[in-house]
């Protein structure tokens, strides 16, 4: 076995335009010019995969976590979920990002394996499951840098 596998930075590339396209059509421009800080804060930093799932980590200014899941504030307020990263999982670059990273795994997979060129192999990006990582940055006093993670079905998010 050669390492682990790892998603290519090109694939990993579409996501992030999937999801900074997302930022963009839901109207989150802060600067007022150009893109602003959490379009240009998006980084996809680490993917992985194994059979069925991808493992992903979104690094992001702190914020874009709250507006993708949404919070209830300290002060009773309450910010409503965006639902970034799944808009973006479901738009046409994000499923291509699911399509390549498939085709990338299973490749990968009968480069390191070679008894599965008998096997028949079951993944497609149908029945892949998504994990996803924050690693966020920029809040003041360092309470929101640093890791979050959940698990999701990219179907049923």
């Amino acid at each position: 076995m050669q390492g682990s596998f790892k998603i290519k930075y090109k694939t990993r590339y579409k996501l992030q335009k999937a999801i900074q396209q997302t930022i963009m059509s839901i109207g989150f421009n802060e600067s007022g010019e150009g893109t602003g800080t959490m379009h240009d804060s998006i980084r996809i930093s680490a993917a992985t995969g194994d059979l069925n799932k991808l493992y992903v980590t979104i690094n992001a200014i702190f914020y874009y976590m709250f507006m993708d899941k949404g919070a209830i504030l300290t002060n009773g307020g309450v910010i409503r979920p965006q639902f970034i990263t799944q808009k973006a999982i479901e738009s046409s670059l994000g499923q291509q990002f699911i399509s390549d990273a498939v085709g990338e795994y299973l490749v990968w997979m009968q480069e390191n394996y070679p008894i599965l060129d008998v096997a028949t192999i079951n993944v497609t990006p149908d029945n892949i499951k998504l994990e996803i990582t924050y690693n966020l940055f920029g809040a003041d006093g360092g309470k929101w840098n640093g890791e979050f993670d959940y698990a999701t079905n990219w179907n049923n998010y």
